[in-house]
């Protein structure tokens, strides 16, 4: 089968490689999709996501079951599943207080286990989920990071009413728009630079957009302040751009909550006054994974509550994934898919 293998050196090389056998409580796949993500760059780069190289990366995982091995019960051959790839050990203080992702032993496929950049892969039966009748391939390959905004809307803790700025309109903050939406909040804004990716946002339920170019903090503020009525009672920033992480926290009104969703350099540093946290009731959370988020996703996708297929706007063949990667580290992509023929998608670049 062929297979993307991340090099320590940074390139990426798709190569022959051995199709892998299901073990014991494990299902084979077949890969239809696999999403490129922010964490696949950071693989690239040879960031601190990496274990070793070379990796097979591709976490954001649509397959259909081609076997299965002794002992499972609940995937069959035939089924199309998405795939949790994160695993807690199950008996640490962090599992056993229901938060696997906190777990110091969590192990994730396509950093510890080979990934889905790849024809063929292997996954434990407790990590697939199996999609109901009529969901798409789309849908199953964006269960991980729908099943991610799920724990970041959780952990922001929107009440219905509640002004909220989204900072980043990309996929990730798209379904954060939507969830956020169904969590009731009014007005929603979202804050992004391209007005492809803005209009897209109004398409899927946006009450406002704002295009940050050429606003300083101040400036921004002072938008945000006309559509909220006073600053946001929730600032997500789901960017993962230093720039919107320093803007955030000047967005809120007293008493909200600012959530860091996107993945920054870790080098970054931002100021703070402990003050005005003190002083203004300033609550800052972050989400990290998606902790028992993936069935409730599921539910989300399967029944349209959240719309993802509009969000894929190029799709590549494996062969491109290098095309892919460079696309996505630029911008240019809402969400960027690699696609094998089996799927019936679109190959050979930009759609």
């Amino acid at each position: 089968m062929k297979a993307a293998l991340f090099h320590e050196d940074h390139t990426i090389t798709v190569e022959d490689v051995p199709i892998p056998v299901a073990g014991a409580g494990e299902a084979l796949l077949r890969v239809l999709e696999c999403g490129v993500c922010g964490t696949d760059l950071r693989i690239q780069a040879g960031e601190f996501l990496a274990r070793g190289y070379p990796v097979r990366a591709g976490h954001e995982i649509a397959g259909r079951v081609e076997a299965v091995g002794e002992g499972v019960a609940k995937v069959r051959v035939g089924d199309l599943v998405g795939v949790n790839p994160n695993a807690g050990c199950g008996a640490c203080y962090w599992c056993l207080r229901g938060r696997p992702h906190l777990c110091p032993d969590m192990k994730a496929v396509s950093l510890d286990s080979p990934g889905g950049f790849a024809e063929y892969m292997t996954a434990p039966e407790a990590q697939t989920l199996v999609m109901p009748a009529g969901a798409t391939v789309d849908a199953a390959a964006m269960l991980e990071p729908t099943s991610c905004c799920l724990h970041g809307i959780d952990v922001a803790e929107i009440m219905p009413g509640d002004p909220t700025v989204i900072l980043g309109g990309g996929s990730i903050g798209l379904i954060l728009l939507q969830l956020a939406r169904h969590a009731g909040s009014a007005p929603m804004v979202v804050v992004e630079p391209r007005e492809e990716k803005r209009a897209l946002a109004m398409e899927l339920g946006a009450d406002a957009v704002i295009d940050p170019n050429g606003l300083d903090e101040v400036a921004l503020r002072a938008k945000v302040d006309e559509l909220t009525d006073g600053g946001a009672q929730v600032v997500i920033e789901a960017s993962g751009n230093g720039r919107a992480a320093a803007a955030a926290m000047g967005l809120a009104r007293r008493g909200a909550t600012v959530l860091f969703f996107g993945v920054q350099d870790p080098a970054l540093e931002l100021p703070l006054k402990p003050f005005d946290i003190y002083h203004h009731e300033i609550t800052i959370r972050g989400a990290f994974t998606n902790p028992l988020t993936d069935t409730r996703a599921r539910a989300m996708l399967a029944t349209g509550r959240v719309k993802v297929e509009k969000l894929i706007s190029h799709r590549y063949a494996l062969d491109d994934i290098s095309a892919a990667l460079d696309a996505v580290r630029k911008g240019e992509t809402v969400k960027a898919m690699i696609v094998f023929e089996a799927a019936g998608g679109l190959l050979g670049g930009l759609r």
